[in-house]
């Protein structure tokens, strides 16, 4: 069972509320509920709002396990002045070279992966594009279509990372598993049906991947 579908299902039971008043309150069926609850079915990102409304918790808390910087603050008591540079931005895949470089800061108007902080002021995240990270044995690490990843731009890259590069002949970035066999190093797809790619002397590594959010931005 997924972390998100445990923490609906602690919550529930602290608040002694039942899969059919669940239901009633988010105004779909309980069959749906049970979808949730067992972790087949990932709620879009309004129904994870509606989710944290009923069910009185952070919505950060719900989805990822993490508090924002505003409910921080409360059980502090302390005044988080530091709360839009926790921001994660999400950005397109031909904007990681220029925010890498500081040609483009958090000050602009970016979007933001939604609930999700940090204390780093350089991570950023991707959404996953295609299927060059889907394994056909379906194995725990793919990494499908929507899904967000969150990228340390600070992280020294060690042999089975996930990493994000930018070769010298590409205009955007890409998004590989960083191998090292036989003292050469190179950028391998989940999906076989993709090439392995040596890393060049001009390959840049923009970081590596710490995090997977399974919730995909609806």
């Amino acid at each position: 069972m997924t972390n998100w579908a445990t923490r609906i299902k602690t919550r529930m039971k602290e608040l002694e509320m039942t899969q059919e008043m669940l239901a009633s309150k988010m105004d779909i069926t309980r069959g749906a509920i049970t979808h949730y609850l067992s972790g087949r079915r990932v709620p879009p990102l309004k129904q994870f709002q509606r989710l944290a409304t009923i069910l009185k918790v952070d919505p950060a808390w719900l989805q990822y396990g993490t508090t924002s910087a505003k409910e921080s603050a409360k059980k502090t008591g302390k005044k988080d002045k530091s709360e839009q540079a926790r921001k994660i931005p999400l950005l397109s895949w031909d904007q990681v070279t220029d925010f890498i470089k500081g040609k483009i800061s958090i000050d602009e108007k970016l979007e933001y992966v939604p609930h999700f902080f940090t204390n780093h002021e350089n991570w950023f995240a991707l959404k996953v594009r295609g299927d060059s990270m889907v394994s056909p044995t379906n194995h725990s690490k793919n990494f499908y279509e929507g899904e967000i990843i969150i990228i340390d731009p600070e992280k020294i890259a060690e042999h089975g990372n996930f990493i994000i590069a930018q070769l010298s002949n590409a205009k955007e970035a890409t998004f590989k598993q960083y191998v090292i066999d036989g003292g050469v190093s190179y950028l391998k797809p989940n999906n076989p049906q993709y090439p392995l790619s040596n890393i060049e002397s001009k390959t840049k590594i923009a970081g590596v991947v710490i995090k997977k959010l399974n919730c995909l931005i609806n």
